[in-house]
This record gives structure tokens, C-alpha cells and sequence, in this order.
């Protein structure tokens, strides 16, 4: 329930300085699958639809603190890939809605950007993946979730108070590459 978390966020630190939108799926889907509407439903209502829901409710509490939202989207939301339909334009979309709502809310004093990480290495990620990635980024090594973190601790920080409506790339490099997937 967004406002209780929102509601108890404010009970407990007084106020709301920071939102950052860390939510998705990425099931595999395309254009030939028998249920497209479902997963495009399923995708965009976690991916898109939960984060409206959550900006919309902490607003009026970021207004008042001049704070900033940062949406974690992805190089996929720029970088088409194969079977990754309704992921890619989930992305693509909460990458316009952050500069759509950075144009709304700057005049208000919120700051509102996106990350987008290419290929991190989580739990559970498959060990051909992580070695292909390696070989392919440019630095060639794989991102580490402390990378992405930096990123966002960096634009939550006074250190970019000039900074709005920018989707900071975190991917060593990987989107000059293309999805080799």
C-alpha cells in the first residue's frame, strides 16, 4: 500500500527528501505470444502504473522539501532487444514520464531523473551471461549493484542540484554496442 509506506516514511523521518522508484518485471514476450495484452498489462501496472501511483503520492510531500525522484529504468529502455517487448517499452516510457514530470515539478523545486543500468550482475544471474557481458563492455567487466547505488546517491545529492530530466547511463559502455541479445 503506497501511502501507508509514503504515510509512515513521513511518521518516521518527519519528511521526504528522496523517492527513488526501484520496481519491475522483465518476463520474455513477443508480438506472437497468445497472451501479449495480459504480460503488456502485468508489465506496464508494476514497471509504470506503480510508479505514477507512488510520485503521485509522495508529490506533495517532495514539494515541500525541494526533493528529488529518481526512476530506475534501463539502457533496454533505448536499446530494442528480441523477446523483450513489453519490458523495453515499460522502460521506454518511465524514461518520458521522468522528463515529462521533471518540466512539471522543476517549477515546484523537485528534481526528477532516471538511472539506467545495463547488464548488473544480482543473484541468481546466469554465469554464460555475466561471462558474455564481460567480453562485450568495453570495460570488460559487468556492473556490480554499488554502481547503479553511486549513481543514484550521486543525483539524490546536492552535488547535482542543477540536474533534471537526464537519464544517467550506468552500463560501462554497453549501449554503444547494441543488445547482442
Amino acid at each position: 500500500d503506497v501511502e501507508r509506506l509514503i504515510n509512515e516514511t513521513i511518521k518516521t523521518f518527519g519528511q521526504l527528501d528522496v523517492l527513488v522508484n526501484n520496481a519491475g518485471i522483465y518476463p520474455t514476450s513477443d508480438i506472437h505470444d497468445k497472451n501479449i495484452t495480459d504480460e503488456f498489462d502485468l508489465v506496464f501496472n508494476i514497471d509504470l502504473r506503480a510508479v505514477v501511483q507512488t510520485i503521485h503520492t509522495a508529490v506533495p510531500y517532495l514539494e515541500k522539501t525541494n526533493g528529488t525522484i529518481i526512476d530506475i529504468s534501463s539502457i533496454l529502455a533505448f536499446l530494442p532487444g528480441k523477446s523483450q517487448l513489453t519490458y523495453c517499452s515499460a522502460k521506454a516510457a518511465l524514461n518520458m514520464l521522468t522528463e515529462v514530470l521533471a518540466l512539471e515539478l522543476g517549477p515546484k523545486g523537485v528534481r526528477v531523473n532516471a538511472v539506467s543500468p545495463g547488464g548488473t550482475e544480482v543473484e541468481g544471474s546466469p554465469k554464460t551471461w555475466i561471462e558474455l557481458m564481460k567480453q562485450l563492455a568495453p570495460l570488460r567487466r559487468i556492473g556490480e549493484p554499488l554502481d547503479i547505488a553511486k549513481a543514484v546517491v550521486f543525483l539524490a545529492s546536492t552535488d547535482a542540484q542543477y540536474i533534471t530530466g537526464e537519464d544517467l547511463v550506468v552500463d560501462g559502455g554497453q549501449h554503444f554496442l547494441g543488445n547482442p541479445l
